[in-house]
């Protein structure tokens, strides 16, 4: 909405002219708004992820709040390239969530030209240029208005957790894995299918038929019965 003859007014008071000190914190008051920018929400327009999939990579980013002109008329906003993104992460573990274009990051602008600070660096550099404030040298801290999630994990205040993945969930380990879970294990599915030996210090309940390779735990017969104290044979 442009600014109209009835809303437009000017930047000063009524008091800026009244004195020299008025009119010199005006003055610094204008050169602040001018040249320090804090943060900022961008939409991404482009996502790179470097070299892997799992390194943190950067954005292209638009600002959403434009700039407008003596009538209030918004400004066209030129894509911010190669901005950073921050993500949860501490040392080798990471939650890996990569924004995607058309997300809405909320960005923080550093002091100081940080473009020599990169992936690997652990000290301290010089800065880049004598810049300061610039939106060159911003970086997305969080998320803002985003879309209805389809896959998450909820970490939710009655001490569960949910994970939701309509597609699929793979668990890689190069070890094993452990589940301790005193309350149970409860499995609801069409078939569970296991390779590899399966060793149970409990009991096993299941509400189908369980095989061992090819003999149905249900439906195996055992050959070569004859009343007496010999055994069977195996079961088939």
């Amino acid at each position: 909405m442009p600014i109209t003859d009835n809303d437009r007014r000017g930047l000063q008071r009524d008091g800026t002219n009244t004195s020299e000190y008025n009119r010199l914190n005006f003055a610094t008051e204008q050169q602040i708004r001018n040249s320090v920018n804090t943060a900022w929400i961008g939409r991404v327009d482009a996502v790179s992820t470097e070299d892997e999939p799992t390194a943190s990579g950067t954005v292209d980013a638009t600002q959403m709040v434009a700039q407008s002109d003596a009538e209030g008329q918004s400004l066209p906003m030129a894509s911010v390239p190669a901005l950073p993104y921050a993500r949860i992460q501490h040392g080798i573990a990471a939650l890996i969530i990569n924004p995607v274009p058309g997300d809405l990051l909320l960005f923080d602008t550093c002091k100081r030209d940080s473009s020599t600070v990169k992936r690997g660096t652990g000290e301290p550099q010089r800065a880049g240029s004598y810049r300061q404030f610039d939106v060159s040298d911003s970086v997305a801290v969080g998320a803002v208005h985003t879309k209805e999630p389809e896959v998450w994990i909820h970490i939710k205040q009655d001490k569960t957790v949910m994970i939701h993945a309509p597609e699929g969930v793979t668990i890689e380990t190069d070890s094993k894995v452990t589940i301790t879970a005193p309350g149970g294990v409860d499995i609801t599915a069409p078939t569970v299918t296991m390779s590899g030996n399966l060793q149970v210090a409990g009991a096993i309940t299941a509400g189908g038929d369980v095989k061992g390779g090819s003999i149905s735990l249900q439906g195996h017969t055992h050959p070569g019965v004859d009343r007496g104290s010999g055994n069977t044979d195996p079961p088939q």
